[in-house]
């Protein structure tokens, strides 16, 4: 599949433009309010300078591919593994992590670098048997995060309804419609979401909070995963295109996002293939 090695970063020149903006973010308050308060400046350059680091770590991260193996790089140092020396992966939200059998070595991938969706892909095609539909028949999101959005929802909808009973102005209803819409949003985006996946010989089993869907392997016609640019980073989902054309979109199960996306891909592969 490979012949070249293949590295994915950021470019240069995204690095150097934080600097700049940076540097210029610290500078501009003073330029712009003259002020020469000793402990403004050693507060601001303290925060620009933490933000820094933690841009210019994160890009300066990258992940190499190659026939041999992947390895990948931060401020921090460098892991690499051969492919024959994967033994088990792991992962959390949007991320995968690939083990030796020893447990001494970890390569994480990072989601937010340019090409990690191929990054993937090439981890599938080298090493499928690590994401066997045996292992995993079943896959479900972390009931924790779907009980605090629901908590979330239900105490916005709570103070809004607080303000409401405690005000008779009419200016204040857009602040009280908001919460109560908000709140809302949080609650029904649990009864809307996939809640778990199984799966049983060419069965594929999709649970939400109130009901299932049941679909055989060729009603399935295409599994893929794809990413959005969004203000806090990359969002990734998984998508299944069915033979009624139905389109079905999922994110947040567990074990992680791109483990669950391969199994589904070979249990697709194996039985319809």
């Amino acid at each position: 599949m490979l012949i070249e090695p293949r590295t994915y970063r950021y470019s240069t020149l995204r690095l150097v433009l934080l600097i700049i903006a940076l540097f210029l973010l610290g500078v501009m308050p003073f330029v712009i309010l003259g002020s020469t308060n000793i402990l403004y400046a050693l507060f601001s350059f303290a925060i620009i300078g933490l933000i820094m680091l933690i841009a210019i770590f994160s890009l300066t991260r990258s992940t190499t591919i190659s026939n041999d193996g992947i390895s990948a790089r931060s401020l921090l140092g460098e892991r690499s593994l051969n492919w024959n020396e994967i033994d088990s992966v792991s992962g959390r939200g949007n991320t995968i992590k690939l083990h030796n059998r020893d447990g001494d070595v970890t390569v994480v991938p990072s989601p937010q670098l340019p090409g990690y969706l191929e990054v993937i892909e090439i981890i599938g095609a080298k090493r499928p048997d690590l994401f066997s539909p045996a292992r995993y028949s079943e896959m479900s999101r972390n009931w924790f995060n779907s009980l605090l959005f629901i908590v979330t929802g239900a105490i916005f909808i709570g103070i809004g309804i607080y303000l409401y009973l405690n005000s008779s102005e009419t200016e204040t209803m857009m602040p009280i419609i908001f919460l109560a819409v908000l709140g809302l949003g949080f609650i029904a985006s649990i009864f809307m979401s996939v809640l778990s996946l199984k799966l049983d010989g060419p069965w594929l089993t999709v649970r939400y909070l109130l009901n299932k869907i049941t679909l055989k392997v060729d009603e399935v016609k295409t599994i893929g995963l794809d990413v959005k640019q969004t203000r806090s980073g990359k969002s990734y989902q998984v998508f299944m295109f069915t033979t009624n054309n139905r389109t079905i979109r999922f994110s947040g199960l567990g074990p992680s996002l791109p483990v669950v996306y391969l199994v589904l891909k070979n249990w697709h592969q194996a039985r319809v293939s």
